[in-house]
């Protein structure tokens, strides 16, 4: 059984801006919840360490479409997307989807990190638009 986990989360910067902080191997610590580590293991595979828990995942990008996947690369795990769209009045907006397997007792915990995960997400956009 899989537990699937959506959001769409409005930001007041331009979808480039946002996939780019959201793609920033320098920034991702930075929007991650807390506790989470990050390390690169190699191309397009990250190592994430939660406490005394270590997770291997592939990460692919489409620039052109302003998608980024997360996914456990052996086998069924967890599986997460982001996609970045402008919304019509400015802004941009983030189409989030994680897949949780055999989560379904952890459902709230998962939607409350999703939705904490984009509000760091948020500020660091927010930081970098505002900067630049």
């Amino acid at each position: 059984m899989t537990t699937r986990i959506t959001g769409s989360f409005p930001f007041t910067a331009p979808a480039e801006v946002v996939f780019g902080v959201l793609t920033d191997p320098d920034r991702v610590y930075r929007w991650l919840p807390e506790g989470v580590h990050v390390e690169a293991a190699g191309p397009d595979t990250i190592t994430i360490k939660t406490g005394s828990d270590t997770h291997e995942y592939a990460v692919s990008t489409d620039p052109g479409r302003f998608r980024i996947e997360w996914r456990t690369p052996n086998g069924p795990g967890l599986t997460a997307t982001a996609q970045v769209h402008d919304s019509p009045a400015g802004g941009s907006t983030v189409e989030a989807e994680v897949d949780l397997p055999g989560a379904e007792a952890g459902e709230t915990h998962a939607r409350d990190v999703l939705a904490a995960t984009m509000d760091r997400l948020q500020l660091e956009v927010s930081d970098n638009f505002n900067a630049g």
